[in-house]
């Protein structure tokens, strides 16, 4: 018969009132394998004040690796080893499909991180037990279903999100675990990006929060390290400072938890690591869409992003959307050289569907950022200007309604794309006599000849319903947009929604001085039409027939016999 929770309870007080009895540890244990959840539950809660019981007294540290046929040697080297099955069989715990014993398991862990550095026996080179804490780690983001698990919600709460130096070793280990691994999977991103999520690295001393455990100021004690370990954690032994030899090297202490720079440093090593793998397509778009907000404002060196995001934004479609915001942020911040930017803008508005994606707000939105510079040369303003017309023209209500103003703003920022408003193949009286005073203007005969250059070169015939605008070649340069007109504009004044006719018609109208603000044109879709229609209200009443129908049919007719209406 397996002990109940009175019984462990009994076994713990029995053990702490006599060291003799420290053979009842493993009834304890093994209440842990039992079917009995609650039993199992106060088993590992008794256990783990057990262990740090024996190690507050010195009696649980780590076996020298000298044969020492000591009674007292042999009993702590007893200890450590039911220590290390404990620790082992509570971090498996995490990947449980009882919920209850994950968020036991996890707590009971965290417990031992917290206290593992106050112990003589259990000392590491930090105060915070990061021999553990990574294991822990690398547990929670190999387990299958963490990610929507409560496990990882209890995690995020109670030591993600609460404490600095949980969030940095979370950091630091998930970075090393990212490196060393060589075939990462799906569950593996996953599970990371579902922890580095909850991650915000904090940006002055203000946002510093508190420490699971104290950070030292200064070095405690010199800890001898094994080479032959990979991070130098996994064999060690404990000394005072007195006893260092030459074969010992002096351990770092907590590492900069008050320096912002280094939670930046870990910030960034981890999604590098992150980002070499391979990921899926739901978890690209989301990392894409992350990135300018949440991810790149935190990096110490967001220009190591360059190559991600510029075969990102080669790539087309959604994905190029994406990539978009990040890539203007290290175009306009941090001086990257991309000239082909506004050439892959162009060619990335050929795919029409990206009108009709839920992207569609975010797109234009950033397309009526990159467009609002006064710097950019006219014949790239006039072939956007030519292209969105051209889109306009099978595009649905809500997306021509942010174009047509986006256009009128191009047009307005730009003089010289006024052309593109109205052009004929012969010019009136009043155009000949401005264009005489504007050369009769001019300072030098220099001007005068580049002005008249630069007017033949966009002169054109327009006669025949031939537009010089090639719209099949994705470069701007060679399209001959100045050449051309908005006449797609000007057929829009004959479109079905109202809405649509009304600002096609603001080319008519004499240009007004400020700009149009888009920022509500970008929410606009078929659902907010509709309810703008339902909610519009007659002027008057609909006309009806003088004489009100009495019925659709008469009695006399055959249909009216099956349907009775």
């Amino acid at each position: 018969m397996s002990p109940t929770v009175v019984d462990v309870k009994h076994l713990e007080a029995k053990i702490k009132e006599d060291p003799k009895h420290a053979n009842e540890l493993l009834k304890i244990m093994e209440c842990m394998k039992g079917h009995d959840k609650a039993a199992a539950i106060a088993a590992v809660q008794s256990l783990r004040r057990l262990f740090l019981y024996f190690a507050e007294k010195g009696e649980l540290k780590v076996p020298s690796h000298v044969e020492d046929a000591d009674p007292i040697s042999a009993y702590s080297k007893w200890l450590w080893e039911h220590y290390v099955a404990f620790l082992s069989s509570v971090i498996a715990w995490i990947s449980e499909d009882d919920e209850a014993l994950q968020v036991t398991a996890l707590r009971t862990a965290m417990e031992i991180v917290a206290q593992q550095g106050t112990y003589k026996g259990l000392q590491s080179d930090t105060a915070f037990g990061n021999e553990t804490f990574v294991r822990v780690v690398r547990q929670l983001v190999s387990a299958p279903d963490v990610k929507t698990s409560e496990v990882l919600s209890v995690f995020k709460g109670e030591y993600l999100n609460a404490y600095t130096d949980v969030q940095y070793f979370t950091l630091r280990n998930l970075s090393q675990l990212l490196e060393t691994t060589t075939k990462v999977g799906p569950r593996i991103i996953s599970n990371s990006l579902a922890l580095l999520d909850s991650i915000t690295i904090p940006t002055s001393d203000d946002d510093v929060m508190p420490f699971l455990v104290a950070p030292r100021k200064s070095p405690a004690v010199d800890v001898a390290v094994d080479d032959d370990t990979p991070d130098g954690s996994t064999k060690r032994s404990i000394s005072d400072s007195s006893s260092s030899g030459p074969d010992k090297k002096k351990a770092k202490t907590d590492p900069s938890l008050y320096d912002l720079r280094e939670h930046q440093r870990v910030f960034s090593v981890c999604w590098i690591a992150l980002l070499k793998h391979k990921l899926s397509t739901d978890t690209y778009k989301v990392v894409l869409a992350n990135l300018p907000d949440k991810i790149m404002p935190f990096l110490a060196e967001p220009l190591l992003l360059a190559d991600f995001l510029t075969d990102s934004y080669n790539v087309g479609g959604i994905t190029s959307l994406l990539a978009l915001n990040s890539l203007f942020v290290l175009i306009q911040q941090y001086n990257f050289d991309y000239p082909a930017f506004f050439t892959k803008l162009y060619q990335l508005l050929a795919d029409d569907t990206l009108l009709r994606s839920k992207y569609r707000k975010r797109f234009f939105k950033l397309l009526a950022m990159f467009l609002s510079s006064t710097n950019l040369p006219a014949y790239l303003i006039a072939a956007f200007a030519k292209r969105l017309s051209r889109l306009a023209l099978t595009a649905e209500p809500g997306a021509i309604l942010f174009i047509i103003p986006c256009v009128y703003n191009l047009v307005l920022r730009h003089k010289e794309c006024l052309q593109l408003i109205h052009r004929t193949t012969t010019l009136s009286v009043a155009d000949r006599a401005a264009e005489k005073r504007e050369m009769l203007t001019m300072k030098n005969h220099i001007d005068a000849a580049a002005k008249e250059i630069s007017k033949t070169s966009t002169r054109i015939e327009l006669s025949g319903g031939q537009d010089p605008f090639d719209n099949d070649t994705n470069d701007p340069l060679v399209c001959h947009a100045l050449k051309s007109s908005l006449w797609e504009l000007f057929s829009l004044k004959q479109h079905y929604h109202a809405g649509v006719a009304t600002k096609a018609k603001m080319f008519e109208e004499k240009l007004r001085c400020q700009m149009i603000d888009l920022a509500d044109d970008v929410d606009i879709s078929y659902a907010s039409l509709v309810d703008d229609a339902l909610k519009r209200r007659e002027k008057q009443h609909v006309a009806l027939a003088f004489e009100p129908c009495v019925s659709v049919l008469t009695p006399t007719d055959p249909i009216a016999q099956i349907f009775a209406l």
